[in-house]
């Protein structure tokens, strides 16, 4: 879980989730060490952790669709990511920059299943 170590929720409203990032955590280090970017797999992640909070129970994505990479984001960025379910078990995931929010930063689709049974 990456939540409250490699990321803060600053706000929270419904789908939608303003996070600031732990720019003095290890994993910055070493992504890239002198030029720190978050790493993809962290961004899937805490949409992964978000969607969590969002749906009220534990999922796991199983697949990931349309993944856009549009520009890096840096430790000092203040992020917005928005989880939209589109179906049972998909959910569309968008993150812009929470300064200029007409920046999209990344989008991809995922399909989930709960680990509750």
């Amino acid at each position: 879980m990456l939540r409250n170590s490699f990321y803060y929720i600053l706000e929270d409203n419904q789908d939608t989730h303003k996070i600031r990032f732990n720019a003095m955590h290890p994993i910055f280090a070493g992504h890239f060490p002198g030029h720190p970017i978050v790493p993809g797999a962290c961004l899937v992640q805490i949409a992964e952790e978000l969607a969590e909070i969002i749906y009220g129970y534990p999922i796991r994505f199983t697949a990931i669709r349309d993944l856009k990479f549009r520009q890096p984001i840096t430790p000092d960025q203040e992020v917005t990511i928005c989880i939209q379910k589109v179906s049972e078990s998909m959910c569309r995931v968008t993150c812009v920059d929470s300064i200029n929010e007409q920046r999209l930063i990344i989008s991809f689709n995922a399909q989930f299943d709960s680990l509750i049974h």
